[in-house]
């Protein structure tokens, strides 16, 4: 089928996750515990730290009996993943707790990146990081956070039968035979494809966010050439004109880099998401 969107688009993966019972066996299967009910779940779950911070996208987000879970479709090695996984965590850390609960009411938390590609070069399938103590491992801070970054390209090496299908499958699409969870993931990604309105729309947000990028990089090369003849330009109108044309080309790159193409919509209609924006990333 032309067209036909894989599972390791993020906006199928959103859409596959949503399912409960496929995010609950999902959930079970790379944490390896009894994830309990799920009494929210919700795609694009939005947590902004402090008022004028950086505002976190989850693409997946669960609350569930063992705690609450983030999980991301990464399709690209972003730099710094620590310092981002760091980021995401203090973003759900504060939708946790409310003003004068005590500490041991936060709830646990997980963080899972799904990606096709090694993030820490170390060739494991399964990254998994909790706060452990330097001089003695055994020792934990019992900080009820974890993150466990998959990589699909190590699908051979995974620890389980399971994890081996689910990494093949993410990496290839390819299912195993009788395994139930990337059956029911494969058959939602049908259904999904069979939804071409659906699909029409994120086949348009793609374009849509290719021709924000390159238009930034046509924006950069010829703001590089005026340069050398910013003193002989016209001031006034046309040059503030410019100058917002230029801080929109650089917005809507950072915002095609981290697939925010709903939040791009948003700058160009309403001038007042653009400036909250412009300040979100010091532009």
């Amino acid at each position: 089928m032309a067209g036909r969107l894989p599972i390791s688009d993020n906006f199928m993966f959103g859409r596959v996750l949503c399912n409960e019972e496929v995010c609950r066996g999902f959930l079970e299967r790379v944490l390896g515990i009894d994830v309990g009910g799920i009494a929210y779940l919700n795609r694009e779950q939005v947590f902004q730290p402090a008022a004028d911070a950086r505002g976190v996208r989850l693409d997946v987000y669960a609350e569930t009996g063992a705690g609450v879970v983030d999980v991301e479709m990464q399709a690209n090695p972003h730099t710094a993943p620590g310092r981002r996984l760091r980021y995401y965590q203090a973003g759900i850390d504060s939708g946790l707790m409310d003003r004068g609960a005590a500490w041991r009411d936060l709830r646990d938390s997980y963080i899972i990146f799904a990606c096709d590609f090694d993030w820490f070069g170390a060739g494991l399938p399964v990254y998994t990081f909790e706060n452990l103590c330097r001089e003695d491992p055994s020792v934990s801070a019992a900080t009820g956070a974890v993150w466990k970054i998959l990589n699909a390209r190590a699908a051979g090496c995974a620890p389980t039968e399971g994890m081996r299908n689910l990494l093949e499958y993410l990496r290839k699409g390819a299912v195993a035979p009788g395994d139930r969870l990337v059956t029911a993931m494969d058959a939602e990604v049908s259904a999904a494809n069979e939804d071409r309105e659906w699909v029409g729309s994120v086949m348009t947000v793609r374009d849509l966010m290719e021709d924000v990028r390159l238009d930034a990089q046509e924006q950069g090369l010829a703001e590089g050439r005026a340069q050398g003849m910013a003193e002989g330009m016209a001031q006034g109108r046309e040059e503030g004109r410019a100058e917002l044309a230029a801080r929109m080309a650089a917005l809507a790159a950072r915002l095609a880099e981290e697939d925010r193409a709903e939040d791009a919509f948003a700058a160009m209609a309403d001038p007042s998401a653009a400036e909250r924006l412009f300040r979100a990333y010091g532009i």
